[in-house]
């Protein structure tokens, strides 16, 4: 039973977390440049005029997590590589169902 437990304390040392979605993957490794990236990469696949409902769908397949708020609608996927969390996230406004401005934002969170 001592051994089962290994795998799991393997990933958690390791960074096994959840396959990163394929807009957010194999940016540069600086946070400062990879956000860069990552906008640009947002912004050429949902570009204005965009049918929002398309692009909540393709973000919740690549495993976003959708929640709307006051503030804008946002979408963010993280994962948990010991000792950082990098973070994801996908920022929009819409009038009647299109996209009228979006934007990417990728950094971490750690110790």
């Amino acid at each position: 039973m001592r051994w089962s437990v290994l795998p799991l304390l393997v990933c958690s040392l390791l960074g096994c977390g959840p396959k990163i979605p394929p807009i957010a993957s194999d940016l540069p490794r600086s946070y400062e440049e990879g956000e860069g990236v990552f906008d640009a990469r947002v912004k050429k696949a949902f570009p204005k005029g965009t049918e929002e409902s398309r692009m909540i769908e393709e973000l919740t397949r690549q495993g976003f997590s959708i929640r709307p708020s006051p503030h804008g609608n946002f979408a963010t996927f993280s994962n948990k590589q010991f000792p950082v969390e990098s973070v994801w996230n996908v920022g929009w406004e819409a009038k009647e169902g299109r996209v009228t401005t979006v934007w990417g934002v990728y950094g971490g969170r750690g110790p």
